[in-house]
C-alpha cells in the first residue's frame, strides 16, 4: 500500500479516539494492512512523533495528539528556514522552528499550538493544520534519478521538494524551468506531490525570469475583453463636457516632477506666495472618474491591487489607455484631478485644506534631476516657484522631524539591462532634495485626507481607509537594542522606544560606516504598514492620522480613497454609508496584494543582481556582513548591494564557533570575531542563478576591531 495512505489511514485511525493509546500491532489491523507493511506503518510512526502530530504513551504506545487552545494566524518563512505566525491582537509572533513546519508554507493561514512560552520573547510553537494555501503553484527546476523526478522551488522559503507524480498530460525534462500544482501532502509524507502544469523552458533563456515571477507569484498580465472595451470608451471629449462641472484651475500654474523613465505621471504640484504665507496644492489623477465601481475593469484592477515594477518591466493596475494616457497628467493636455489645496502659515503648518474634483493643465514635466539642476544652477523654467517649494519643504520636513518622524535614508540598486535584458551595470540610486520635496508634500496631502476621514468618523460614523503603522514589538526592539550596543551604538533602555528614539539613533549613525546597515536593522524591527478602517495611526511617520491619496493609477485603495471622498463630499441626509466590514475586507486584500507585489519585485532584483554577478566570477569586493548564521556569514557588497554567503568551512585560517546571542562568528585559537555589520573584502567564487545563490571566500577583515568578544563594541 501507498505509504502516503499508510500515514493517512494511521491519523483517520487515531482521530477517531483522540484520547487512546495505540501499539503499532493494533493500528496495523484496525488499518486492514498486510503483513509486509508493518515495518513501514512503524516509519510512519515515529515520523509522525518526530513532527508533532502523535505523541508517546509509555514505550511503544502512540496516541492522536489534541490540540487545546491552538492559535490561528499567517506563517512568515525566512529563507533561513525558520518562521513566524503573525496572530492578529498578539503581542508577540509565535517562532516556529523548520521541524515544527509541518505541511505549511510560507503565506497559509495556519493554526499553532504554542509549546514554549518566552519572557520578554517570541513564544515558540508548533504548526499542527493547514487552514488556508495561500498558493498550490510553484516554480523550480526538474530534476530526475532512477528512483523518479522532483522539483526544487526557486522560492528559497519552500524547504521541501515537490515528488513529480508520473503520468502527467505535460512532457518535462530534468533541467528545465517548469510550473507545478501541489496535488496533496499528507500528514506524514515527507514531502508534497505535485503534477507538472507548464514548461517554462531552460535556465537562461531569453524572457524566461519575468515569465518566472509572473507566474510563481501569480501575476495578472491580461485583461479581459470587457475591461479592456471600457477602458477605451474614454476620450478627450469626456474631459471637455466633464470639464464644466468642475472646479476650474487650469490656469493655475502647476507642473508634475518624476523619475526620468516614468510613464505615467499621478501627482502635479502648485505654490503661490500669499500675505499670510503660502498656497499648496496637490493635485492627483481623477481615475475614479473613469473606473467606475464594480465594473469589469474595476473588478480586474481591485483584483491586481497594485502596479507590480520589475526591473526593466511593470505590470500595471490598469490598462495603458488609462494610466499612460488619459488618467496621466500630462503638460499642456486637460485632466481631470482630485485637488488637495492646503494654505500654510509662515511657519509652514497647515490652517485650512480643501479637496474637491478639479480640472487642471500641466505646464510643464520635470525629473527630478531637473529640478535638482535648476536650484542648483538658479537658472530654469519655473525657478521662483520651485524656489518657494524648497523652502516649504525644509519647513515640512523640520515639523515632521519635531514629531519625532523616522526618515530612512536606504540605499537601492538600479539595474541598467542592455536588448537582450541582461544587467550590464548596477548603481546606486541617489535621493536628491527635490525627491524629498516632493515626499513631503505627498506626505502632508495624504494627513489632510486622512485627519477629513476622522473627522467624518466622529461626527456621522462614516468609514475611511488609513494607511497604519503599528508600534514595534518588544522581542524586535530588544534584538535590535542588543545589535546597536555591540556596534557601540547607544540606544534608550526603555522596553518601548518611540519613533523619536528610531529618528535620534538613525542621526546619529549618519557619519557611521555602519551607517545604511543601521538604517535597515530599524527598519527590519519595525512591523509592516498596510491598509485599515481602524486607525491606530502610524508609527514610523510619528502621524495620528495618515492614508494614502496620492496614487489612483497604481494603487487600488487610493483609488477608493477618492471614491469616498467624492460620496461623502456629496452626502444629503438621507445616506447610507459604506459597510465598514466590506471596507475591512478590501483593505485587507489590497495590503495582501501589495505585499505579493514587494515579494515579486524583490525576487526579481535578486534574480537579476546574481545574473550580474555571474560573469564577475574571481573579482574582488568590498561589502558588510548582513547575517550570521550557524555555518557561515552572509555579505552585502558595498557596490552593487548584491548578497552571497560565505561558507564556514571556507574560513580556514582557524575553527569558528557561532555566538548566537552576538550576532558574530569566533575563532577559538586567535579570538578573532566577524560581527553582524561588520565590513569585509571578499571574492566572488560561484553563482547560480537558477538556485538563487551566490558564494564568497572571506578575503580581509575590514573592521574597526579583528579580534575580542562581545564586549568589543559595548
Amino acid at each position: 500500500m501507498d505509504r502516503s495512505l499508510i500515514a493517512k489511514k494511521v491519523i483517520d485511525e487515531m482521530k477517531r479516539q483522540p484520547g487512546r493509546p495505540f501499539k503499532p500491532r493494533s493500528l496495523f489491523r484496525k488499518c486492514h494492512l498486510q503483513e509486509k507493511d508493518y515495518k513501514i506503518l512503524k516509519g510512519i510512526l515515529d515520523e509522525l512523533y518526530q513532527a508533532g502530530k502523535i505523541q508517546k504513551r509509555g514505550r511503544n504506545q502512540f496516541q492522536y495528539r489534541v490540540v487545546a487552545g491552538s492559535l490561528t494566524g499567517r506563517l512568515q518563512v525566512t529563507t533561513r528556514g525558520f518562521g513566524f505566525v503573525i496572530v492578529e491582537g498578539q503581542e508577540h509572533d509565535v517562532f516556529i522552528r523548520e521541524k515544527h513546519m509541518g505541511t505549511a508554507f510560507h503565506g497559509d493561514i495556519v493554526k499553532v499550538e504554542i509549546h514554549r512560552k518566552g519572557r520578554d520573547r517570541n513564544p515558540e510553537g508548533r504548526i499542527t493544520e493547514v487552514v488556508q494555501r495561500l498558493r498550490t503553484d510553484f516554480v523550480g527546476v526538474l530534476h530526475a534519478d532512477r528512483y523518479g523526478e522532483w522539483v526544487v522551488a526557486d522560492d528559497q522559503r519552500i524547504r521541501v521538494r515537490f515528488t513529480i507524480m508520473p503520468g502527467g498530460s505535460v512532457e518535462a525534462r530534468p533541467g528545465q524551468v517548469v510550473r507545478i500544482s501541489m496535488d496533496h501532502w499528507y500528514e506524514g509524507e515527507l514531502e508534497p506531490i505535485g503534477i507538472i502544469e507548464e514548461v517554462l523552458g531552460n535556465p537562461g533563456d531569453p524572457g524566461l525570469d519575468v515569465l518566472k515571477i509572473v507566474r510563481e507569484y501569480d501575476l495578472m498580465v491580461d485583461w479581459s475583453d470587457n475591461a479592456l472595451k471600457q477602458a477605451q470608451q474614454y476620450s478627450v471629449e469626456d474631459i471637455e463636457r466633464e470639464a464644466s462641472r468642475r472646479t476650474d484651475l487650469r490656469d493655475l500654474e502647476c507642473f508634475t516632477i518624476d523619475p526620468v523613465d516614468a510613464k505615467d505621471f499621478d501627482d502635479a504640484v502648485s505654490l503661490k506666495r500669499n500675505e499670510k504665507g503660502w498656497e499648496l496644492g496637490v493635485h492627483i489623477a481623477d481615475v475614479s472618474f473613469y473606473v467606475k465601481p464594480n465594473s469589469e475593469l474595476d473588478r480586474e484592477a481591485r483584483e491586481r491591487g497594485t502596479t507590480v515594477y520589475l526591473v526593466g518591466d511593470a505590470y500595471h493596475m490598469l490598462p495603458s489607455e488609462l494610466s499612460s494616457d488619459l488618467c496621466s497628467l500630462k503638460p499642456d493636455a486637460d485632466r481631470l484631478a482630485m485637488s488637495c489645496i492646503m494654505d500654510l502659515n509662515g511657519e509652514g503648518q497647515v490652517t485650512n485644506s480643501r479637496i474637491f474634483p478639479s480640472v487642471i493643465r500641466s505646464r510643464q514635466r520635470f525629473t527630478y534631476q531637473k529640478v535638482q539642476d535648476i536650484l542648483e544652477k538658479g537658472s530654469g523654467k519655473h525657478l521662483e516657484t520651485l524656489k518657494e517649494m524648497e523652502k516649504v519643504h525644509l519647513l515640512l520636513r523640520q515639523q515632521r522631524k519635531s514629531l519625532g518622524s523616522i526618515d530612512l535614508d536606504i540605499p537601492e540598486p538600479a539595474i541598467s539591462l542592455n536588448e537582450e535584458g541582461f544587467p550590464v551595470d548596477i548603481s546606486i540610486s541617489q535621493r536628491l532634495s527635490s525627491h524629498r520635496m516632493i515626499e513631503e508634500f505627498m506626505l502632508l496631502a495624504n494627513r489632510c485626507v486622512a485627519e477629513l476621514f476622522k473627522r467624518y468618523d466622529q461626527q456621522n460614523k462614516w468609514p475611511g481607509i488609513y494607511r497604519t503603522h503599528a508600534a514595534p514589538q518588544s522581542d524586535d526592539v530588544f534584538s535590535f537594542r542588543r545589535i546597536l550596543r555591540q556596534l557601540g551604538v547607544e540606544c534608550p533602555d526603555a522596553k518601548v522606544l518611540r519613533p523619536m528614539d528610531f529618528q535620534k539613533i538613525v542621526e546619529s549613525t549618519r557619519e557611521s560606516p555602519y551607517r545604511y546597515f543601521i538604517e535597515k536593522l530599524a527598519l527590519r524591527s519595525m512591523t509592516k504598514a498596510k491598509y485599515s478602517v481602524k486607525n491606530i495611526g502610524h508609527f514610523g511617520l510619528a502621524f495620528s492620522d495618515y492614508t494614502h491619496f496620492t496614487s489612483p493609477i497604481r494603487r487600488y485603495p487610493d483609488l477608493q480613497v477618492h471614491r469616498l471622498l467624492k460620496l461623502y463630499a456629496t452626502a444629503g441626509k438621507v445616506f447610507k454609508p459604506p459597510n465598514p466590514h466590506r471596507l475591512a475586507e478590501l483593505t485587507a486584500h489590497c495590503s495582501s496584494r501589495e505585499e505579493r507585489a514587494m515579494e515579486a519585485e524583490r525576487a526579481h532584483l535578486k534574480l537579476k543582481q546574481l545574473q550580474y554577478l555571474s560573469r564577475r566570477i574571481g573579482e574582488e569586493y568590498m561589502g558588510v556582513i548582513s547575517g550570521v548564521i550557524g555555518y557561515g556569514l552572509f555579505v552585502e557588497l558595498a557596490e552593487t548591494l548584491v548578497e552571497g554567503f560565505v561558507h564556514l568551512n571556507s574560513m580556514t585560517d582557524d575553527w569558528y564557533d557561532h555566538m548566537d546571542k552576538d550576532h558574530c562568528i569566533k575563532g577559538r585559537r586567535t579570538q578573532k570575531v566577524y560581527r553582524l555589520g561588520d565590513p569585509v573584502k571578499i571574492r566572488v567564487t560561484s553563482v547560480s542563478v537558477e538556485e538563487g545563490f551566490a558564494d564568497f571566500i572571506l578575503l580581509a577583515h575590514a573592521g574597526p576591531t579583528e579580534t575580542g568578544g562581545s564586549e568589543g563594541r559595548s
